[in-house]
């Protein structure tokens, strides 16, 4: 009887291990200010101990603010970064700095966190910690490699070892150097020369910070990137073309924003004439 009940509870475990989500929930451990956070379609203000969820665009305006993950991964948002939290804990790097640490992994099959930038995608190797700075108006970023090795993923991946730096342009062209640059060292926080360490939130939880609608100046960097994920934003931010002021900016922005275009001047369906009274 006791051996059945043990299958049953693997069993379980396992069921509940295959139902649960690819992705693992980010919390805000600590932040030096709160930090303003479009989620939907709606901007917010997030605070130390809040849940983030998958899509959330950040903003940290003022000094540093530390995220965990709930299996491990720790990264760190320098002062005015702009980041996305994306599926399987991996982040969107719009500008600005951002540290992260990979969990350790005993698992042959583990895969690296991904960081997405303009300039291209730098994978976090499973136990490895990595500073990635994307200086805004430089079109390029930079990478130094604090514990295990980063890659590049260009074709072909180039990899940035232990101690090292590199400096990638807009083309892609890795540029290694045998330590950081002086600009990207006085650039960076000073919090960012000490590892990331787990933390322990101090504030519990808020169940619905207050939130109002997305201007179009709330997320008008994100529109204009080059980023992978920005081609999920026109059906994200579709409900706010009913606002007037924010359908007139995209309309204004429409060489920049082409896919929008389509939400703006639908097709005319086949087969559908207009008729037209004389």
């Amino acid at each position: 009887m006791i051996h059945r009940l043990h299958i049953w509870a693997a069993g379980l475990v396992i069921a509940a291990g295959l139902a649960s989500p690819a992705h693992a929930a980010w919390r805000l451990a600590s932040t030096d200010a709160p930090i303003v956070v479009v989620r939907g379609a709606n901007v917010m203000l997030a605070a130390a101990g809040d849940i983030l969820r998958d899509g959330d665009l950040l903003e940290s305006r003022d000094g540093v603010a530390h995220l965990q993950d709930e299996h491990g991964t720790l990264a760190a948002l320098g002062p005015q970064t702009r980041a996305m939290l994306t599926a399987a804990a991996h982040v969107a790097l719009l500008s600005g700095s951002l540290k992260i640490a990979s969990a350790a992994c005993e698992s042959a099959r583990c895969e690296p966190v991904r960081v997405d930038t303009e300039a291209g995608t730098i994978e976090v190797g499973p136990g490895a910690a990595a500073i990635v700075a994307a200086p805004e108006n430089t079109q390029t970023l930079d990478v130094f490699s604090e514990t295990g090795t980063q890659t590049f993923a260009a074709k072909p991946p180039t990899p940035i070892p232990a101690g090292r730096f590199a400096i990638i342009d807009n083309r892609g062209h890795v540029q290694p150097f045998a330590r950081p640059t002086e600009a990207f060292v006085a650039r960076m926080p000073v919090a960012f020369r000490d590892a990331l360490q787990p933390l322990v939130a101090a504030n519990p939880a808020r169940v619905a910070p207050p939130s109002r609608a997305a201007a179009y100046d709330d997320i008008a960097p994100w529109l204009n990137s080059k980023l992978p994920e920005r081609k999920a934003f026109p059906a994200r931010f579709r409900s706010r073309l009913a606002d007037r002021g924010f359908r007139e900016e995209i309309q204004v922005h429409l060489n920049t924003l082409p896919d929008w275009r389509a939400l703006l001047y639908p097709p005319e369906r086949a087969g559908v004439h207009k008729v037209r009274y004389p």
